[in-house]
C-alpha cells in the first residue's frame, strides 16, 4: 500500500514504508522480525511509526503501542503495561492481569532498573500476551516509541515472548535516537536480531521534499517564496518545517522572508526536550554567548570531555537547531532564553563569565556576562574586567555600556584602593559628559583613602566642566583630592590642577581661593602651550589668557593650531572647547564653523548629547553674529531640546542668551520672553556664561521700554567682569550697552564717555567690539562727526565678519551723505527688523540682502549680533511724548533700541504711516517690504506667508494707492518721506493727525 497516498504529507518517507512492509509480509520461517527507525530529533520517526499503524490495521492486522517516557524509564512494566492493555482491549473478553507492586520491584530491581524475571512474572505476564498475540487475527506488529527510554523491565519481557514466539508473523518496530546506544545493548544481549532485523535511518527533508510540502500546505506561491528560507531556517527538520507552516499559514511575506513566530520556537523547544537534558545545557550555554564559542569554552562550561561535548553538538546540528556551534535562528536562541528562569540565567551567565575570563577572552564580552549575572564570582578580576570593557566602550562609541561596566565594578567594592579610585574617576568622565549634575553628586567619591596606594593618570578625572551647578561639591571633592597629592601621580595631579583652574575661571568667586596654573608670560605659544601640557590645562591656559588680556594674533593661531590637532574625547574636550571660544571671541567666524560643525558631528557619533548640545549652542551664537538670525533660533532650540535642562546646569545660559538676542533681532518678542521664562540656576549669575545671559537680558529690558532697568543690568555685568578681572569687551561690550541705554534716558554726556571707554579697552583684534562703541558713539556726536565715525564703525563690522551690521551702517551713512530723512538715525531706527532685516543663513554670501540701519537700531544691539535687537514695545504715551520733545531738542537719533516717538501704528516713520493709512497691517508689511526692493518669495519667507498670499496682498495695495507696478511703491514711499524728514527736529504743523507724525 503507498503510505503517502495514505498520509500524504509523509514527504520522503515511502522507501522506509516500503521496507516495513515487506518485512511484516515476509513469509520466511524464523524468529520475530525486528526494525529499527533512526534518526535526527523530530526527523519525524513517530509519524512514519503512527502512519505505519494505520496501514497495518487498514490492512487486515493488528497494531500493538507503547511510547517510552524519559520520566518514566526506572518505572518497572511501564511500558510492557501498554502493550498488554492494547492486546486485552482487542480480545473478546479478555482481562488485564495484576501487574506485581512497582514499590516491592523497585526495592529489588538494579541500578540500571533491571531485575531477574521469576517464572512467576514469566507465567503470570509474559505468556498472556504471548497468548494473545498468537490469537490476534493477521499479522501483528508491536510499535515502541523512543525506546532508548524503556524500563529494563518492559524489555526482558519483551524479550521472553520473542524468544518463544511460533510461526505467528510478528514485526517489532522500534523508534531509538541514535546517540542512545544503551538500550540497544540491553536488547543485545537478549534478543535474536539477526538475520532477521533493519536498521532505517531517516534524514532531513531535501530542498525539493520541503518545497512540496509547503506547496501542500500553503500553495504553490507561497512555497516558491519561501521554501529555500525555510530550508536554510530548519535544515529540512520537519517538525520545526510544520512550525513554520503554522507560522505563514495566514501571513503574507512580501520580500520572501518567512515569518517566524511561535510555531517554530515551540517546535525547536520539542526538538531540544527530545534531545535530553545534555543537549538543553549546552543550547542555554550557547545562547547565552554572543560569538560562537570555541570547543574548550563549552566543554569547560558543561563539564564534559570533547567526545561527549561533540556527541551532543552532532545531535543539535542533526536536530537542525545549531548550525555548527550557532543557533540557525535568532528567535531559536530568543526562545532557549526565554524558557530559562531568570535566576537561572542569572546564575550561568556568571560561569560564563569565569570561563571567559579564564579562556581570554575579550573584556566587553566577559563584561556584558558579568552585567547580567548574579551572582557575581568572587575575586577583583571581575572589577578589574569590568573597568577594561568601560574604556573599551568608550574608544567604540558605547557610553552607556561604559557607565553599566563601572557602575557594576563599584558595586562589587573592589578591595584594590587603586582599581576604585580609576573606577571612580572614569565613572566622572563619562557622566559629565552626558549628566554632568550626576558626575557632581559623585565628585567627592574620587578622592582616595589617605593610605591609598600611587596611581596612575587613568586614575585621574577629566577636567571639572565649566557648567556644574553644584559648586560647593566639586569643590569639596577637589579639596580632597589636593590633601593627597601623593596618590596620584603627576600626570593625574595636573588633571586635578586643571580642574582648579576650570573652576576659577568658571566661578571666579567661589574658587577664588584657589591659585591658578601657571601661564608663563611672553607672547611665543611655545612657551605657555608646550606639548607636557595636558589637554585640560591647555584648555585652562586659552581661556585665562583670553579672559585675562583679550584675544590676540597669538592666541587666536593656537587655537586653531589646537582645533586641528585634537580629536574629540574626554581628555581633548576641555581644550577644543577653549579653542572654539578663542575661536569665536576672536571673531575667526569661519574656522570657529568648520570646528563646531565637527565636533558637533563627532560628539552626535560617540555619542555624547551634552557635549552635542553644547557645540550647537556655538554653532548658534555663531550664526547669531554673522546675523543669521532663523538659524540661531534653530540652532539655540535644538541645543536645548537635545540635554535635559539639569544637565545643561549653569550652561543653560549660553543658549538662552543666544535666543533671547536672536528673538528681539528678527522682532519676534515672544521667543524672547518665552526664553526668559525658562528657570536657571541661581549659580549662573556667579559665572562667566551668566554675563552672556544678563547681557541678552539687559537688551530685552531695553527692547520693551526698561531703560533704566536695563542700566542697570549692564552696570552689573561691568561691576563682575571689574571685580573677576577679565573686563575685556571683546566677551561682553557691556559699556556699549550702558550707552544705548543712556542715550533712551536722555544722558547723552554719560552715554558718549560709556563708548568711549569701551573704545580705549578695544585691541586690534577686538572690531567687533570696537565697531559696537564707534556706532554708540556715533548716536552721541553732533551731525557733522557722525559721518565719519559710522565710516569706522562699517570698516570694524567689516573686520569681524559682521556684514548685515555692516551693511546697516553703510546705509546710514548713505542716508546722511544723501539728506533724506528717511536716512537720518532720529527715523530709520523706528522700523522694525523684522519688516527691515533679512535672515541671512549660516554661511550666506557676503553679498545677500542686509538689514537696513533702522531695523538694525530697532532690534538687537548692533555689535552683538549681526543684525541688533528688534525693540518693538509701545512706551506709555506719557514716555512717548516725553520721548518726541528730547528727539526734537537733542539728536536725530535718542538710541537704536526705544523710537524716540510713538504714533498710532506703533512707532514707525511717519513716511510708512503715511504709506500705510489706507491699508490694513497685513497690507502694509508687505507693501513696505516690496517698496524696499525685497521679492515676493523674500517676503513670504519674512512674514511666514505663501507666495501667493504676498501677491494678493499686493494686488489689492496696488488697487487702494492706485498704482500700477512696484517700481510706483518706492518711488511713493520716497516721496511721501521726504518732506517729512525733518519732522523730528521740531513739533508737527498745527492740526497734524498723529498718524502722520
Amino acid at each position: 500500500m503507498n503510505g503517502q497516498a495514505v498520509f500524504p504529507s509523509l514527504q520522503e518517507r515511502a522507501g522506509d514504508l516500503a521496507v516495513l512492509h515487506q518485512l511484516l509480509t515476509d513469509d520466511r520461517p524464523g524468529p520475530a522480525r525486528f526494525a529499527f527507525l533512526s534518526g535526527p530529533t523530530g526527523c519525524g520517526k513517530s509519524e512514519l511509526l503512527r502512519t505505519f499503524a494505520r496501514q497495518v490495521t487498514h490492512g487486515g492486522g493488528t497494531y500493538l503501542g507503547a511510547t517510552a517516557s524519559r520520566t518514566e524509564h526506572l518505572v518497572p512494566f511501564g511500558v510492557w503495561a501498554q502493550l498488554f492493555r492494547g492486546a486485552a482491549a482487542l480480545l473478546p473478553g479478555g482481562g488485564e492481569p495484576a501487574l506485581p507492586d512497582g514499590g516491592q520491584l523497585c526495592d529489588a530491581a538494579g541500578a540500571d532498573g533491571s531485575l531477574p524475571l521469576s517464572a512467576q512474572v514469566v507465567n503470570s505476564l509474559c505468556l498472556p500476551l504471548l497468548d494473545a498475540v498468537e490469537r490476534l487475527p493477521g499479522p501483528v506488529v508491536l510499535g515502541i516509541d523512543d525506546f532508548q527510554h524503556a524500563d529494563a523491565v518492559s524489555l526482558q519481557c519483551l524479550a521472553a515472548v520473542v524468544r518463544r514466539l511460533g510461526t505467528k508473523p510478528v514485526l517489532i518496530v522500534l523508534g531509538e535516537a541514535p546517540d542512545r546506544p544503551w538500550a540497544q545493548a540491553a536488547l543485545q544481549a537478549e534478543l535474536p536480531l539477526e538475520p532477521h532485523s533493519r536498521r532505517l535511518r531517516l534524514r532531513p527533508l531535501s530542498r525539493p521534499a520541503v518545497r512540496d510540502l509547503l506547496t501542500e500546505h500553503l500553495g504553490a506561491a507561497a512555497s516558491e517564496r519561501l521554501s529555500d528560507s525555510c530550508y536554510d531556517i530548519t535544515a529540512g527538520n520537519p517538525l520545526q518545517i510544520h512550525g513554520l507552516i503554522a507560522d505563514n499559514r495566514w501571513a503574507d511575506p512580501a520580500d520572501g522572508t518567512p515569518a517566524v513566530d511561535s510555531g517554530y520556537t515551540a517546535a525547536v523547544l520539542s526538538c531540544l526536550h527530545r534531545c535530553g537534558a545534555e543537549a538543553q545545557a549546552l543550547a542555554r550555554h550557547i545562547a547565552l554567548l554572543d560569538d560562537p564559542p570555541s570547543t574548550r569554552v563549552l566543554t569547560q562550561l558543561a563539564g564534559v570531555d570533547t567526545t561527549a561535548l561533540m556527541r551532543t553538538v552532532n545531535t543539535l546540528n542533526s536536530a537542525g537547531v545549531l548550525s555548527g556551534s550557532r543557533f540557525r535562528h535568532a528567535k531559536a536562541r530568543a526562545a532557549v532564553l526565554d524558557n530559562t528562569a531568570p535566576a537561572k540565567q542569572a546564575e550561568l551567565r556568571g560561569r560564563v563569565a569565569e570561563v571567559l575570563y579564564r579562556g581570554g577572552a575579550a573584556p566587553v564580552t566577559i563584561a556584558r556576562q558579568l552585567l547580567a549575572a548574579s551572582p557575581v564570582p568572587d575575586g577583583d578580576w571581575a572589577a578589574e574586567i569590568l573597568d577594561e570593557a568601560a574604556r573599551t566602550a568608550l574608544r567604540g562609541g558605547e557610553p552607556d555600556l561604559a557607565h553599566d561596566c563601572l557602575m557594576r565594578a563599584l558595586e562589587l567594592e573592589p578591595s584594590d584602593e587603586k582599581l576604585r579610585a580609576a573606577i571612580t574617576a572614569t565613572l566622572f568622565d563619562i557622566e559629565w559628559r552626558t549628566d554632568p549634575c550626576a558626575a557632581v553628586r559623585g565628585l567627592p567619591a574620587l578622592a582616595p583613602a589617605p593610605d591609598a596606594p600611587q596611581g596612575t593618570d587613568e586614575g585621574a578625572p577629566a577636567a571639572v566642566p565649566l557648567w556644574l551647578a553644584d559648586v560647593e561639591s566639586a569643590v569639596a571633592g577637589l579639596q580632597r583630592i589636593n590633601a593627597a597629592p601623593e596618590v596620584y601621580a603627576p600626570g593625574a595631579a595636573a588633571h586635578v590642577q586643571a580642574s582648579l583652574q576650570w573652576l576659577r575661571l568658571g566661578y571666579p568667586t567661589a574658587t577664588g581661593r584657589w591659585e591658578p596654573v601657571d601661564v608663563p608670560e611672553g607672547p611665543a605659544p611655545a612657551t605657555p602651550f608646550t606639548d607636557p601640557l595636558s589637554p585640560e590645562v591647555q584648555g585652562a591656559v586659552l581661556l585665562s589668557r583670553l579672559s585675562g588680556t583679550g584675544p590676540d594674533t597669538d592666541l587666536a593661531d593656537e587655537a586653531e593650531r589646537l582645533l586641528g590637532r585634537y580629536r574629540l574625547n574626554e581628555r581633548s574636550f576641555a581644550v577644543l572647547l577653549s579653542a572654539l571660544i578663542t575661536l569665536l571671541y576672536s571673531d575667526r567666524l569661519e574656522p570657529a564653523d568648520a570646528a563646531c560643525r565637527r565636533l558637533a558631528a563627532e560628539a552626535q557619533r560617540i555619542p555624547a548629547q551634552n557635549w552635542q548640545a553644547l557645540f550647537t549652542a556655538a554653532r548658534a551664537e555663531l550664526a547669531l553674529r554673522r546675523g543669521a538670525l532663523a538659524d540661531a533660533i534653530q540652532l539655540a532650540h535644538t541645543a536645548l531640546s537635545t540635554t535635559s535642562q539639569d544637565s545643561w546646569g549653569v550652561g543653560i545660559g549660553m543658549p538662552l542668551g543666544t535666543l533671547i538676542q536672536a528673538g528681539i533681532a528678527s522682532g519676534q518678542l515672544e521667543i524672547a520672553r518665552r526664553a526668559l521664562r525658562v528657570p536657571v540656576p541661581d549659580t549662573l549669575l556667579e559665572t562667566p556664561i551668566g554675563l552672556h545671559y544678563l547681557c541678552a537680558r539687559g537688551r530685552h529690558l531695553l527692547a520693551t521700554g526698561q531703560p533704566q532697568a536695563a542700566l542697570d543690568e549692564f552696570t552689573a555685568i561691568g561691576a563682575r567682569m571689574t571685580e573677576w578681572e577679565m573686563d575685556v569687551p571683546a566677551l561682553v561690550a557691556w559699556r556699549s550697552e550702558a550707552a544705548w541705554a543712556c542715550l533712551a534716558l536722555g544722558e547723552r554726556d554719560r552715554a558718549r564717555a560709556l563708548a568711549r571707554a569701551q573704545l580705549e579697552r578695544c585691541t586690534e583684534l577686538q572690531a567687533r567690539a570696537r565697531g559696537e562703541a564707534l556706532r554708540a558713539l556715533a548716536a552721541c556726536a553732533p551731525k557733522e562727526e557722525r559721518a565719519a565715525l559710522l565710516a569706522r564703525t562699517a570698516e570694524a563690522f567689516a573686520e569681524c565678519g559682521a556684514l548685515r551690521d555692516r551693511a546697516a551702517v553703510l546705509r546710514e551713512l548713505d542716508g546722511i551723505e544723501q539728506g533724506k530723512g528717511l536716512g537720518t538715525l532720529g527715523e530709520r531706527h523706528t522700523m522694525t527688523a523684522r519688516q527691515e532685516v533679512p535672515s541671512k543663513r549660516v554661511g550666506a554670501a557676503p553679498g545677500g540682502r542686509s538689514a537696513t540701519p533702522s531695523a538694525q537700531r530697532t532690534g538687537a544691539h548692533p555689535g552683538r549680533t549681526a543684525a541688533p535687537p528688534t525693540r518693538t514695545a509701545t512706551p506709555p504715551p506719557a514716555r512717548a511724548a516725553a520721548a518726541a520733545a528730547a528727539a526734537a531738542s537733542r539728536t536725530p537719533r535718542q538710541q537704536p533700541f526705544v523710537p524716540a516717538a510713538r504714533s498710532a501704528h506703533g512707532g514707525r516713520s511717519e513716511g510708512e504711516s503715511l504709506l500705510r493709512a489706507s491699508l490694513s497691517d497685513a497690507e502694509g508689511r508687505v507693501a513696505e517690504l516690496a517698496a524696499r526692493g525685497h521679492s515676493n518669495r523674500q517676503i513670504a519667507a519674512r512674514l511666514y506667508i505663501t507666495v501667493s498670499t504676498v501677491e494678493q496682498h499686493l494686488t489689492r495695495v496696488y488697487r487702494k494707492l492706485h498704482i500700477k507696478r512696484r517700481t510706483d511703491l518706492t518711488a511713493l514711499l520716497r516721496a511721501r518721506a521726504t518732506p517729512l524728514a525733518h519732522a523730528a527736529n521740531g513739533p508737527a504743523p498745527q492740526g497734524q493727525d498723529s498718524a502722520t507724525r
